[in-house]
């Protein structure tokens, strides 16, 4: 079977999962793909310096999972964010891991899986009980859907984060917040259908973007209930002890004045970022025609894509037209945006750096024209006539799948029915793309 059929077959067989179902099942097609005799997940403990297996497979049937320590054991060595091959002879290297050797066990292959922020969250081992005969595969592999995995612990860990975040609020917040919860849950539920593509797994990067947005304006939510809280019962002590002047009502009225605008201010902005992202989600899960003012369509877009942009410290200028009333597909133009967006974050821009990126929209009558820069290191000559091509990527060795620009060359060619190109540019890059109203 060819690389591109074993990645389809994979993608297919993980893209209504998510969660405990997600690593089991992505476990379960790994290890049918490399043919090893244990194949398994494990999370991090770094405070007990252990692992925690998160799906387990043995001889091709899921088993239940363990917590192993790490010392003395190659897979502690992996932790080191460190990918590890011993074709054979794993025992005799590790003499102390009691669990290879009983387990009879001779090659080894362990990668670690990071977070954005290149911290490793846990690993991702293949062991065999013979040699390993070939290894590429298997290294392919890991390091294609390494960082799809690390997503998911991070996406599960900012989900109970704001769990824990929302159960400290008290009656009166949760009620303001009850509408909040919904659209969370909405949220989730439009991330779970858009896993159904790998080529919108970019929009599993901007839900722990998006989560940490909402934390701010919740944060200050909570400040301010404290602080109204603690008035409270100031004011109440001295109403019960008849010790209450008239100084002191002012103050507690005062407090109110300040804090409970605060609160509904903040709670509704975090409600706005969920929204936006949502009904963006919503629109690039599910193509429909629909009539739109692209200047104000493409601002949304822009502030939906902050999460990404903040990574690399960058920056959007954008220019509008007159007349930009349009039949077309939003989602469409959602996708393209977000891959382009999050192209220039992992491959063009450096940290640190005066990073923007510039989109121009042009009404030439019959058609729109739209170009977008950046300015960022650009791509090399020898590269250019294969970006549109799925599956190249000059960073397969830290995870990516290729497929961000095939993803806007097809949809510009099939949906929008209209050109997509990549121009000659100083600096950066240059794409432009044309299209003509439904």
């Amino acid at each position: 079977m060819s690389m591109e059929s074993i990645l389809k077959k994979i993608i297919n067989g993980v893209s209504n999962t998510y969660g405990e179902e997600f690593f089991s099942v992505i476990t379960k097609q790994l290890d049918d793909a490399i043919q090893s005799d244990f194949t398994f997940i494990a999370r991090l403990n770094k405070e007990k310096h252990s692992c925690q297996t998160i799906a387990l497979i043995a001889h091709s049937k899921l088993v239940d999972n363990f917590e192993y320590d790490l010392e003395g054991t190659p897979c502690n060595d992996v932790t080191d964010n460190c990918i590890i091959f011993y074709p054979k002879n794993i025992t005799e290297l590790y003499p102390k891991d009691d669990l290879l050797v009983d387990m009879a066990i001779e090659g080894y292959i362990g990668a670690p899986l990071n977070d954005s922020k290149g911290e490793v969250l846990g690993i991702i081992v293949a062991l065999y009980q013979s040699p390993i005969l070939d290894k590429d595969v298997t290294l392919t592999l890991f390091q294609l859907f390494s960082n799809r995995i690390a997503g998911e612990f991070e996406r599960i860990d900012k989900e109970i984060e704001l769990k824990e975040l929302n159960n400290t609020l008290d009656n009166k917040i949760q009620q303001r917040t009850a509408e909040l919860e919904s659209t969370v849950q909405q949220l989730k539920h439009a991330h779970s259908q858009l896993l159904t593509v790998e080529k919108m797994a970019v929009l599993g990067d901007l839900v722990a973007g998006v989560a940490h947005e909402v934390n701010t304006p919740l944060g200050v939510a909570i400040t301010a209930e404290s602080l109204l809280s603690e008035e409270f019962a100031s004011f109440e002590a001295k109403l019960l002890a008849e010790k209450l002047s008239k100084k002191d009502m002012k103050h507690f009225v005062e407090q109110n004045q300040q804090c409970l605008p605060m609160i509904s201010r903040n709670l509704h902005r975090a409600k706005e970022i969920i929204d936006n992202f949502k009904r963006m989600a919503t629109e690039q899960s599910e193509f429909k025609q629909e009539l739109i003012y692209l200047n104000t369509y493409y601002q949304r877009l822009i502030s939906t894509l902050n999460p990404l942009l903040k990574r690399r410290q960058a920056k959007i200028i954008f220019t509008g037209c007159s007349d930009d009333s349009v039949m077309t597909f939003p989602g469409c133009h959602a996708q393209l945006l977000t891959n382009l967006v999050n192209n220039s974050i992992q491959h063009g821009f450096l940290e640190n750096g005066n990073n923007i990126i510039t989109i121009c929209l042009v009404n030439k009558g019959r058609e729109f024209m739209v170009d977008y820069f950046d300015n960022g290191i650009g791509i090399a000559i020898d590269n250019q006539e294969n970006i549109f091509q799925p599956f190249y990527t000059t960073k397969r060795n830290v995870g990516k799948t290729g497929l961000g620009l095939s993803i806007c060359y097809n949809l510009v060619l099939t949906t929008l029915k209209g050109r997509f190109e990549c121009l000659p540019c100083e600096q950066g890059v240059h794409f432009r793309y044309i299209f003509q109203p439904c």
